[in-house]
Formats: C-alpha cells, structure tokens, sequence
C-alpha cells in the first residue's frame, strides 16, 4: 500500500467489532469511510475517530440499500481512492432451527450478509484495481459449526467464505486480493442478541482482535490472498509477528 492517502471502507462500523477495526484501521493512518444504521452511534463513533486523526466520512443507513452502496464509494472516491474494503455489517435474522426459518427472512439474511458485500465488491473494483486494494469479509465459526438455531445465518458465513475465495481467484490478476476473518465470539451486541437474557460476560470484548488486526493490515495483499484467519485462535503465521 502506499505510504501517501489510504482510505478504507468499514461497514457496520458505529459499535462493536467494526469500531475496533475502524481504529486499527485510523491508527494505520488510514482516512476512514465508515457506516452504520444508527445515525446517532454512528456520528458518535465518528467523532472518536476524529481525535486520532485522519479524514472520517460517514454513511448512514441499511447497507444492503443500493443508495447506500453507491454512497460508500462515492465518498472513498472523493477521498482519493480505496486501499482496504471491509465488509462487517452484518445481521443475525433472530435464532431458530432451520426448518422454521421462513423464505422472507433468509431473503433478508442472504441480502444483508452475502448480496451487500458482493454489490460493494462490485462498485468498489475500479478503485481496488489502483491500489492493489485488499477486501476482508467478517465471516464466523458458525459457517462451519452446525449450532441449533444458527443455521440461518451460518448459512450466509458459509458462502460469504466460498464467494471470498473465488473473488480471490477471480480478481488476483487485477490486483485484488480478498480474506475471510472469523472473529470468534465477542460481547457485542449481535451475540447477546442470540442469547437473549443470558450472561455473556465471560467472552472477551472486540478489542481482544486488535493484535490480529494490526498484523493484518501491515501485509502484502498478495501474500494473504484467499485464506480464512480465525482472529483469536492461536496461529504463529501472526502471532510470532505482533
């Protein structure tokens, strides 16, 4: 990546994980685009960004609104180009065994967590080929974990992982590298929402991930391409490198 103007997009960015990846991201010296859907928390976020330093634009609303997307590169553009896309946002459709699910509600499943970040791929690929860009997807262990009542959304991680892969395939040529990142469990606000009522106080907080991010963020694009990290599992390809 260029030492000169970075700029990097970050989804679902006004809390929880996709905040901590923001301010790995500010620290790097990236000029942040970040959205989110709850304007307040968003604008909030924004603000704390700010004291690190860097140019911040925000983008409000639902990621999978074509308006929205559009927006997203319109403001990278503006800043210069796009380095880094990440694709956090994401939506959990409630906890139910999969023969309950209903067909409108796994169309908004696949919409929110697979058809947005393939529609900002798309939009963003132009930009991507200048930089040499690098996309990061957020998947989790439910893609791989069977778990009663996470079909649904597992569902979603599970072919969000494969798109990955084949993006990376399919984009390497032009300079475009793409990963997968399972960030393990978290005490955010998507996991208490699938334990509605328990104590999730035992798992650790998002900024457990910084150390994951920051190695991360230093590679070459290249050298990473098409691999799924686990972000809190122990991996010396990372760790040894902190």
């Amino acid at each position: 990546m260029s030492q000169s103007t970075r700029v990097a997009i970050v989804t679902g960015a006004s809390r929880g994980l996709g905040d901590v990846i923001a301010r790995v991201l500010a620290v790097h010296g990236h000029d942040l685009v970040i959205g989110g859907r709850d304007e307040r928390a968003l604008a909030a976020a924004a603000d704390d960004l700010r004291t690190i330093g860097g140019r911040i634009a925000t983008v409000p609303g639902d990621v999978a609104d074509p308006a929205v997307q559009a927006a997203f590169i319109d403001e990278a553009r503006a800043m210069g180009g796009l380095q880094v896309l990440v694709n956090n946002a994401s939506e959990l459709g409630g906890m139910r065994p999969v023969a309950d699910v209903r067909t409108e509600d796994l169309d908004r499943l696949f919409l929110v967590n697979v058809g947005a970040p393939v529609a900002l791929i798309r939009r963003a690929t132009p930009l991507l080929k200048k930089s040499g860009g690098l996309v990061v997807n957020i998947s989790s262990d439910a893609a791989r974990g069977g778990y009663p009542g996470w079909g649904a959304y597992g569902a979603t991680k599970a072919a969000l992982d494969l798109l990955t892969l084949t993006l990376d395939a399919e984009l390497r040529a032009d300079g475009i590298h793409a990963v997968s990142v399972d960030p393990g469990d978290m005490r955010t606000r998507m996991h208490q929402e699938a334990f509605a009522g328990q104590d999730i106080s035992d798992r650790p907080l998002p900024e457990i991930t910084i150390p994951f991010w920051n190695w991360l963020f230093h590679q070459d694009a290249a050298s990473i391409g098409g691999e799924r990290f686990a972000a809190q599992q122990e991996d010396e390809r990372w760790l040894q490198r902190v």
